[in-house]
């Protein structure tokens, strides 16, 4: 039977609809043939290792003044995430076990006594819920489940 003529193109978008909804041009492979370019989806984005990535936004709200910026720094040689939670200094473990996933932690930090130990809380009790990450550009967006929800931080990254 004959597709009506004024039908095509409403099925041709279903189509193209359909297969767009099933790729995320966002993910990227941490292994195997395609990980050499994993960290830079395209030319203008930001990789993921030997960056500083420096706190913009925490738990929907701007990232709170403080008197050093909290910063992650993922070790590329070795699978090791270090930082500035604030006043005190953290590192630890990552992987990447797939496209996209990210894990940190345990994560281990100094225990100096400073005002901005609520956003050090705070920014700590993120990096370890994170599970998954998106690279846009120069803003690393940290996940806790998948990358449609609300991120748990946002880090911007920054000349060393």
């Amino acid at each position: 039977m004959p597709v009506l003529p004024c039908l095509r193109p409403a099925a041709l978008l279903g189509l193209l609809a359909a297969s767009a909804c099933s790729y995320d041009l966002n993910e990227r492979p941490t292994a195997g043939a395609g990980a050499a370019g994993a960290d830079r989806p395209d030319a203008t984005a930001a990789p993921l290792r030997e960056v500083r990535w420096e706190l913009r936004e925490l738990a929907g709200q701007p990232a709170p003044a403080t008197a050093e910026t909290p910063f992650l720094t993922l070790r590329d040689g070795r699978p090791r995430a270090e930082g500035r939670a604030g006043c005190n200094r953290f590192s630890g473990p990552y992987t990447l076990s797939a496209a996209g996933e990210l894990r940190l932690g345990p994560l281990v930090s100094t225990r100096s006594v400073c005002p901005d130990l609520p956003t050090e809380g705070t920014f700590l009790q993120a990096l370890n819920q994170a599970r998954r990450y998106r690279i846009r550009g120069n803003t690393l967006s940290l996940y806790a489940t998948d990358t449609l929800a609300a991120p748990l931080a946002q880090l911007q990254a920054v000349a060393e």
